[in-house]
């Protein structure tokens, strides 16, 4: 771990010492945390991540601020954390738990209700079988397939 990010969390830990446990999972600190690791691990290769430091420093020393009081602090807190998880996502593959499983099921209910219709309209006597049929199908294929790539993200570390 980077000394920069070892610095900011003992800062954000010491800061928030008194916070409920509860406020600390609602507003998602320990995601917090292991993104500004992350943010520590790649900063030397990933110009984004190196910006990104400023923005994290600024935002530790008002996180209680941000914690416990309802205002900018706090929006500018929710909006950091946002952008951490999607930068993450998007450049260095780090994905919410289930992330795939919500995604492919989605996906599968829209399109199983496409082939549904289409069922239905060309198979007008036994239509609602056809209808359910491809619904069940689609559903469970998509989550059963998002499963299995969710457990790949498991297995390779890479969960957010």
């Amino acid at each position: 771990m980077d000394n920069w990010a070892e610095k900011a969390i003992v800062k954000i830990e010491s800061n928030l010492q008194k916070s409920k446990e509860k406020d600390l999972r609602f507003f998602r600190v320990d995601e917090f945390k292991r993104n500004i690791t992350r943010i520590g691990e790649f900063s030397d290769s990933c110009e984004v991540c190196h910006n990104f430091k400023t923005d994290v420093a600024e935002v530790v020393e008002t996180i209680y601020e941000a914690v416990e009081v309802p205002g900018n602090t706090r929006r500018g807190y929710d909006r950091l954390i946002s952008r951490l998880a999607n930068h993450m996502r998007r450049e260095h593959g780090f994905y919410a738990p289930f992330y795939f499983s919500y995604v492919y099921s989605f996906i599968g209910i829209i399109a199983a209700l496409i082939v549904g219709f289409i069922l239905y309209t060309v198979f007008p006597g036994k239509g609602e079988i056809w209808f359910s049929v491809s619904f069940i199908v689609g559903i469970v294929t998509a989550y059963i397939s998002g499963g299995l790539k969710d457990s790949k993200i498991r297995t390779t570390k890479k969960l957010m």
